[in-house]
């Protein structure tokens, strides 16, 4: 979800954005009367370029500030001598940080806390410029030195979070201050003064921003503070006096709770609402993304009405509407018109709730910010696919998948191979405008099924028949290809009767594609893709040549270690020749092309077998220049564990968050080969390499049984666990750290459907904590069995709640164990045995099991029916991409083009 925090930080900018000042070195003219003259001086000497002697101008106005007591000027004063350090001085960007240390030791506050402030972000922008040498850092046993360039992430986000507690001290102080006095150092923006009308609420919105940011949390990757308290939502008063007890107190996510019942206790009697709403709605949105517990979105819904209900007159109003909207945007994407049809037209809805605080509040944030993201609404969609090789003479298919568009314009390119690599070697956008200035064989467009539901649909359309040859097929959202504005889709296809069949043998069979009847006398070209020292570029050498004999069989000799190989077949008039670099491929002038990579990180360097993998990852974009990184929010992949055998162990899905990161586990497997592991980020290829050994030899166990009962949805599940030595005696007095994580998982015969459930399969930590073993060695596990709301009910998931439990004894010696608790929306589980083929008169011998979800045996009455499957009037080719769900061409015409592919 966007965060409208971020658009609510914009009208107010503080003037230590320090990259103006260190980064940037951009002039700030004076913005007082204070010391008028000397600034003057300073200025002129700046336009001289005598830069030193500048500084030490300002260093005589920051002393005779300090001694003055004049806390805007003393903080002034102290920029321009970052500024100005920087330009005369060698690597002063990290210099530059520790030297506010100086101009600390000699304030106080208020002027103290804005230092300390400044500097937190100072170490904070250090860190995002360059999170990339940060995160492939390992942290030292012990970290003393001053040089920040040798830090590693762990230090400097700490260090990063104690300045920003630090700046928050003096709280009566910064909360009496008024901001009118600090005009020197602040720049006003519309509204600012209502939103943060004191020094503290000025410096407690900066702290905050750091406590919610996920990433700042790099040294968890799991947190030990879950928010699954429903008071995150309630009424501003009772959430003001909430309790949130936890042993975690350096939670970020709990400092952050703890700063917004500060600041809202501040504002609850304040005649001008516009502060307390402003944090208000902050709470609700960081509440909705972290908090875990049932009915999560309802509350979030009820609590921003209540707000647009008691406030219409306020324009925070227009703030609750862009959130609610967000919610309903949300639900929209959760659509998918094959799988899951729920929320069709809650983008439709979305759209309009924008509209109308667009409307209603045109000069607001939260109408701005509607009429912004009605851009992002609007946007519309294109993609093609094609078979890469059809038939001479017959027409074939493409796939359409497209959104927010009503009709579509082809063209048939012809193309040979050379003038394929001449193209690839222009470049992305002389390509592109190369591509739509080439003269078509073919032209014509085509009307698209128009729902109003703005989502994602997909429709197959007809490419009428073409001779033998090489072609491109392009798509576009209007009629005359323009770059701008539009989206443009491309396809390569080849028109041939000839297939081949090339197996790990390096026999080839070259076959009629139509009839599959051999092809004797072709002929089979192998070229080799080499790369060329003098060009420096590939180049294509032709190879060995070989010929089909009346099987249309042809050994290939090649040489074992030559492996980019490339066949050209052919045979009379009819040609052959593929390469999958030249594909499938789309120009969007809504999207750049990024390149992206996750960084990984593990809660420990070396585990035991058996021991849970705690990971996070953070997923960031870096532009073709190479210059400009950013973080990815709501990036989708599959995060997987590799053996010291390179052998695929398990496999999680997983999202990133608003801040761009992910986090989740992997129990470790026992029995096999220890040493080098590593997870990987299957999208973007990223690793992280950890050792399993068995480096002690264990001298307790640890026994989780699986509870006895049925438990339903929102039941408190309790687990009771057993620590025992070897010996005999039982582990009292251990210390028991435990977490609880939901999984999701769908019945088993989804598997033969054509469709699988759609919905979260993510995994989610629900709850954590710790305990102490007792006198007979057991511990207990409380926990709400918590669902995922997101799954639908009808496709009947199952929840497993994994309970991990790491036992530490007195002796510092450690081990874990772990359970499993089955909870669904239905009690029973039946399961049938029966053999896949068997005589019709063994029917008697088919056995039923009922048990509850986690295998244990439970009584039920059951109905059995049996039905005979209709068999199909007609074979089939499987499908080469996802049934569509809407059709422009009728069935008995479909048929009659593609009598071997299914409709529907």
């Amino acid at each position: 979800m966007i965060n409208i925090k971020k658009s609510h930080m914009k009208s107010i900018s503080f003037l230590t954005l320090l990259t103006f000042f260190i980064f940037n070195s951009i002039t700030v003219s004076a913005q007082t009367n204070d010391y008028a003259s000397e600034w003057k001086k300073v200025e002129a000497l700046e336009k001289k370029g005598l830069t030193k002697d500048a500084l030490a101008e300002v260093v005589k106005i920051f002393d005779a500030a300090n001694k003055t007591g004049n806390e805007s000027q003393q903080i002034k004063a102290a920029m321009y001598q970052m500024k100005y350090r920087n330009m005369v001085e060698e690597d002063n960007r990290e210099n530059n940080v520790f030297f506010m240390d100086t101009l600390i030791a000699k304030t106080k506050a208020p002027a103290k806390n804005i230092l300390q402030s400044m500097q937190a972000e100072l170490f904070n922008s250090y860190k995002e410029q360059n999170r990339w040498k940060f995160y492939d850092r390992s942290p030292l046993t012990q970290e003393i030195s001053n040089d920040i360039s040798t830090w590693s992430i762990e230090k400097l986000v700490g260090t990063t979070r104690d300045l920003y507690k630090a700046s928050l001290q003096n709280e009566a102080l910064l909360k009496t201050t008024k901001l009118d006095g600090l005009d020197a150092i602040i720049t006003k923006g519309k509204n600012s003064r209502q939103l943060r009308p004191t020094l503290y609420d000025f410096l407690a919105h900066r702290a905050l921003e750091f406590y919610m940011n996920e990433e700042n949390d790099v040294i968890n990757p799991a947190y030990k503070f879950i928010m699954n308290d429903e008071r995150v939502f309630a009424p501003v008063k009772d959430f003001v006096n909430a309790g949130f007890p936890t042993a975690d107190t350096i939670s970020q996510y709990y400092n952050a709770l703890k700063l917004l019942q500060d600041i809202l206790k501040f504002h609850i009697n304040d005649g001008n609402t516009d502060a307390l709403l402003d944090a208000d709605l902050i709470r609700l949105e960081f509440a909705n993304r972290h908090g875990i517990f049932t009915n999560k979105e309802t509350l979030y819904e009820n609590a921003l009405l209540a707000i647009e209900k008691n406030y219409a007159e306020s324009p925070y109003a227009a703030s609750a509407m862009y959130q609610r909207a967000q919610i309903y945007y949300e639900r929209g994407n959760r659509y998918n018109p094959l799988r899951h049809k729920n929320n069709q037209f809650d983008i439709v809805k979305a759209k309009e709730l924008f509209e109308e605080a667009a409307a209603k509040y045109p000069k607001s944030i939260g109408g701005i910010s509607s009429k912004n993201f009605l851009i992002t609404i609007k946007q519309p969609s294109l993609n093609l696919q094609t078979e890469k090789v059809n038939v001479p003479g017959e027409a074939f298919r493409t796939l359409v998948s497209y959104k927010n568009t009503t009709a579509l314009y082809l063209r048939v390119l012809k193309i040979n191979r050379a003038e394929m690599k001449e193209l690839e070697m222009k470049g992305y956008d002389l390509l592109w405008s190369t591509l739509v200035k080439m003269k078509p064989v073919k032209e014509w467009n085509t009307s698209l099924p128009d729902l109003k539901d703005m989502q994602q649909h997909s429709a197959e359309i007809k490419i009428d028949a073409l001779p033998a040859g090489t072609y491109l097929i392009l798509a576009s959202l209007n009629k005359d290809f323009t770059l701008a504005n539009n989206i443009i889709a491309r396809q390569t296809t080849y028109i041939s009767n000839i297939s081949y069949i090339y197996n790990n043998e390096k026999e080839m069979y070259v076959l009629n594609r139509n009839s599959g009847e051999p092809l004797a006398k072709a002929a089979v070209t192998v070229w080799e893709d080499k790369y060329d020292y003098t060009t420096r570029e590939y180049i294509q050498v032709k190879k060995e040549t070989f010929s089909t004999d009346k099987n249309g069989f042809a050994k290939i000799t090649i040489p074992n270690n030559r492996y980019n190989n490339y066949f050209q077949v052919s045979t009379g008039n009819d040609e052959l020749f593929t390469n999958d670099n030249y594909y499938s491929y789309s120009y969007n002038s809504y999207q750049k092309n990024v390149t992206k990579r996750t960084f990984l990180f593990t809660d420990r360097s070396i585990y035991r077998p058996g021991q849970t993998v705690f990971f996070k990852g953070i997923v960031v974009s870096t532009d073709t220049t190479g210059r400009k990184s950013s973080i990815i929010p709501g990036f989708k992949t599959n995060m997987a564990l590799y053996d010291v055998n390179d052998q695929q162990v398990a496999t999680i899905a997983v999202t990133t968050n608003e801040y761009g990161s992910f986090n989740g586990n992997f129990k470790l497997p026992e029995g096999i080969l220890n040493g080098e592991f590593h997870i990987k980020d299957e999208s973007t290829s990223s690793m992280s390499n950890f050792n399993v050994e068995e480096y002690k030899r264990p001298k307790f166990s640890v026994d989780i049984p699986q509870p006895e009962g049925t438990y339903r949805i929102n039941d408190f599940v309790k687990i009771i666990g057993n620590a025992k030595a070897y010996a005999g005696n039982n582990i009292d007095g251990a210390e028991v750290k435990y977490r609880v994580v939901r999984k999701v998982r769908y019945p088993i015969w989804y598997g033969y459907k054509i469709f699988p459930p759609y919905g979260s399969t993510e995994e989610m930590e629900i709850t954590n904590g710790t305990t102490k073993t007792d006198a007979e060695g057991n511990f207990i596990v409380n926990f709400k069995a918590i669902p995922d709301e997101t799954v639908d009910k009808k496709d009947q998931p199952t929840f497993y709640y994994e309970v991990i439990a790491d036992i530490t004894d007195i002796n510092g010696e450690t081990r874990s164990g772990q359970t499993t608790v089955a909870v669904a929306y239905q009690a029973l589980q039946l399961n049938i045995t029966a053999a896949e083929k068997m005589a019709a008169d063994s029917l008697k011998n088919i056995r039923i099991s009922s048990t509850n979800m986690n295998g244990i045996h439970e009584k039920a009455t059951v109905t059995l029916t049996l039905h005979k499957l209709k068999e199909p009037a007609r074979m089939f080719r499987n499908r080469y991409w996802e049934m569509p769900d809407q059709f422009i061409l009728n069935k008995e015409e479909y048929y009659r083009l593609f009598p071997n592919d299914v409709y529907a």
